[in-house]
Parts: structure tokens; sequence; C-alpha cells
């Protein structure tokens, strides 16, 4: 109900307002919105937003270059300088402390395997270049080790994970 709740205000403020966004993604209570705008005509627009509903509030973090959004930071890159296409990196909270299941836990060898698995592919998702993607691989795999999972296990978790196929992973 509130998503439901939350739509139905969102399109009636962007409606009623004279500044509109180009894009407005929003996930639960997080909103992603892309601007041809100026800074002050945003702040107007979250102003007036804000003057909506008594109990919904909107605050903003507004960034030129780079935003984080849910798990990922998008960012302006080189595909941005060359083709206007926005980038994205996989973001870790500060407070991440990467406590994965330790390789000598009692847990079965296939839920070992597809938790790496799967994490890779969260990884392949949350990466547009093949460069943030392998930096992200390499952190993984260190984290990995230190958690006791040996190389051979970790690589042949890893092997059907490739930038190659990201494409097919979206």
């Amino acid at each position: 109900f509130a998503n439901i709740f939350m739509a139905e205000i969102e399109t009636k403020i962007i409606l009623q307002s004279d500044t509109k966004p180009r894009e407005w993604k929003r996930y639960i209570d997080d909103v992603f919105s892309l601007w041809d705008n100026n800074k002050k005509d945003v702040d107007r627009f979250i102003e007036q937003a804000n003057k909506f509903h008594p109990t919904i509030k909107f605050t903003a973090e507004i960034s030129e270059n780079e935003i984080t959004f849910l798990d990922t930071t998008v960012f302006k890159g080189e595909r941005f300088k060359q083709d206007s296409i926005l980038d994205i990196k996989t973001h870790f909270k500060p407070t991440e402390t990467f406590q994965f299941t330790h390789f000598a836990s009692c847990h079965p060898p296939g839920v070992k395997y597809g938790f790496i698995k799967g994490e890779a592919i969260r990884l392949l998702r949350t990466n547009s270049s093949k460069k943030t993607f392998e930096e992200s691989l390499v952190k993984f795999k260190q984290r990995l080790k230190a958690r006791g999972y040996p190389e051979n296990t970790i690589e042949r978790s890893l092997s059907e994970v490739n930038f190659a196929s990201r494409q097919s992973a979206l």
C-alpha cells in the first residue's frame, strides 16, 4: 500500500510542477532522478514536493558527477564523455564488514559454490565497465581467501561468470 500511495503522490507532484525530472525511478523509499534543470530549479521542486503532503518529506543528495543509489554508484565515466551514457559500479556502505560464511562452516559445498557465483553475478550486474567489474572481483577473491576459501574453489565458482556474459546476466 505504501508503494501505491507514493506512486500516486509522486505522479501528482510531477504533473503539477513546472520543473520536471528527465527520469524518476523509485525503489521503496529511494528515488533516483535525472534533471536537465539547474540546481535552483531542482531545489524549488523538492521544496514544493515537501509542501504537497503533511507527512511525506523528500530529501536529496545532488551531484553533477556521481551519486549512490541502492548498492550502486551512478557516475559519469568514459562512456559519458563519448556517448552521454552513465556508468555504474558496486557500492558498499562504509560499515560493510564482508563477513561471508567461513569456508570451514558446515554448509554443503553446493551452497558455498552457489553463494560465490551469486555474488559474482551481482558484481557483474552492478558494474557497467569491465575495469570496475574486474577490480570488484579481485577484492571479492581477497575477501573470500580471508574467510578460508581455497583458490581452486573460488576459481571454479567464478569460471562461468565473465564480463562478456553481462548482457545475458542483466
